[in-house]
């Protein structure tokens, strides 16, 4: 109807015990409603500040403000300058769509080909207490690091990315290093995983639940530095026979852990590794050293 405004509404109902029920309306405008039919019928959940003033087709002034409106009323998010993540009518209140951030992670990386990782994957497989203020996500290509939904979104690029297992979290489909992968990953980024003693922790935590013969293949189709500290780690632990498969050729020296002060304590040829921390500091998870 030519003219007419338009409107929707969004019931949020409240209960406050078994008598009081608060029912709030929040009002849509016209060219709100717009920009939210053409999202959800688009199935956008990123957009750029340009998508939207094409689809309200208005002036950049009356876009930036249906944009400011619809951030108050938590349907919009805004990621960085002039990129915006939406939030569908069925989030709630609080704008959050997802109950998770692995959740968000799927939406932010859109149809590319990603797995959530290291110490991410770790806390979700119960490796490890540590809860991450950081989710990690693997990519083919660099991205750079985005704070939504009370999150930082870190994506790291690798080339190849080894196995994928796929778990369902509220109705989605996630993709997640398996475990495996987690541990392989972990040796060969500590970075990403607060150290190679927190690797070492989720692989001793996940004794259980690892398939060490699988484990065990994908290291020795590694890097040396990926085998070498795999190896080394198992031996420390006790698992001899798992760490005998890992014995080879000499191929040089790399540092047990890379991200810790580059000073030797000792060389381990067995395993090609500079050791620069001591069993103590290693395996400070376990109550008996």
């Amino acid at each position: 109807m030519s003219g007419r405004k338009a409107y929707i509404f969004h019931i949020l109902i409240v209960s406050l015990g078994d008598t009081l029920t608060i029912r709030k309306l929040i009002r849509f405008g016209g060219m709100e409603t717009k920009l939210l039919f053409w999202l959800e019928e688009n199935e956008k959940s990123i957009f750029t500040f340009a998508q939207a003033r094409a689809a309200i087709g208005g002036t950049v002034a009356s876009a930036k403000n249906v944009l400011k409106r619809l951030k108050k009323k938590k349907r919009v998010i805004p990621l960085q300058k002039g990129i915006y993540l939406f939030a569908p009518l069925k989030s709630g209140k609080e704008g959050y769509w997802s109950e998770d951030a692995f959740l968000v992670a799927k939406q932010l990386v859109g149809k590319e080909n990603y797995y959530i990782g290291f110490l991410s994957a770790m806390n979700h497989y119960g490796m490890t207490e540590q809860i991450p203020v950081i989710v990690h996500v693997v990519l083919t290509r660099q991205k750079k690091p985005i704070n939504a939904v009370g999150a930082k979104f870190v994506f790291t690029k690798k080339k190849e990315f080894g196995e994928i297992t796929v778990e369902k979290i509220s109705g989605e489909e996630i993709a997640f290093s398996s475990r495996e992968q987690t541990i392989i990953d972990g040796l060969a980024f500590p970075q990403y995983c607060l150290g190679i003693s927190e690797v070492a922790k989720a692989l001793n935590a996940s004794r259980k639940t690892l398939d060490f013969e699988k484990l065990l293949e994908m290291a020795n189709k590694a890097k040396a530095a990926v085998k070498g500290r795999l190896g080394y780690i198992l031996e420390q632990l006790g698992l001899n026979p798992h760490a005998k498969k890992l014995e080879g050729k000499f191929a040089g020296f790399a540092w047990l852990d890379p991200h810790l002060a580059k000073k030797t304590l000792s060389y381990s040829k067995k395993w090609g590794l500079k050791i620069n921390m001591t069993e103590r500091e290693l395996l400070d998870f376990l109550e008996v050293h």
